[in-house]
């Protein structure tokens, strides 16, 4: 069950793929008035942090698999009682947008557009967008996960402004 009140610490897959920090991260959890733990499956990078097998999600060649045991970890924290929240972050996508360049954020020239990190983002108006994130967090459910927390549901904010472009979401908004 969703504790009353979530006292909770992140941990990035790259920390869940490495025993020791975990398992350090994870006494400590047990050891304090924490009660939840956030973990990522999709990060900035645009990469999934196990593997799903999802065709999908295979297609688009995101999983990097870094968290080899991640039902195992899931049900270890279970046992602790702790609560599993998995962190998808959504529209920023390099991966995605590499792959399927034409649902992307371009530039009026018709180019990947990218942030002042150099970080590619997904048009939020592309339907075959969000089938691909609602598969990852079905994926993420069946592993286990009590919780899934979106993360980026927006528009990108920190790059040149003036040479962006949203062909999916300027389509829907002239509908």
């Amino acid at each position: 069950p969703t504790p009353v009140a979530v006292h909770g610490i992140y941990m990035t897959s790259w920390v869940a793929s490495t025993k020791y920090w975990r398992d350090e991260l994870a006494d400590f959890i047990k050891h304090s008035d924490i009660n939840s733990l956030v973990i990522d499956v999709k990060d900035y990078s645009g990469y999934v942090a196990f593997t799903m097998g999802d065709s999908m999600i295979e297609e688009v060649g995101s999983e990097q698999n870094r968290i080899r045991d991640i039902k195992a970890f899931i049900d270890e924290l279970h046992a602790a009682g702790i609560y599993t929240i998995a962190r998808i972050t959504v529209f920023q996508d390099p991966v995605f947008s590499k792959k399927y360049p034409q649902y992307a954020v371009q530039t009026k020239s018709g180019t990947l557009w990218k942030d002042r990190k150099g970080l590619s983002y997904v048009d939020p108006g592309s339907e075959k967008y969000w089938e691909y994130i609602i598969h990852i967090a079905q994926s993420s459910e069946q592993v286990g996960f009590d919780e899934i927390n979106f993360d980026y549901i927006r528009y990108p904010s920190d790059g040149n402004m003036k040479d962006i472009h949203f062909s999916w979401s300027n389509e829907k908004n002239k509908q």
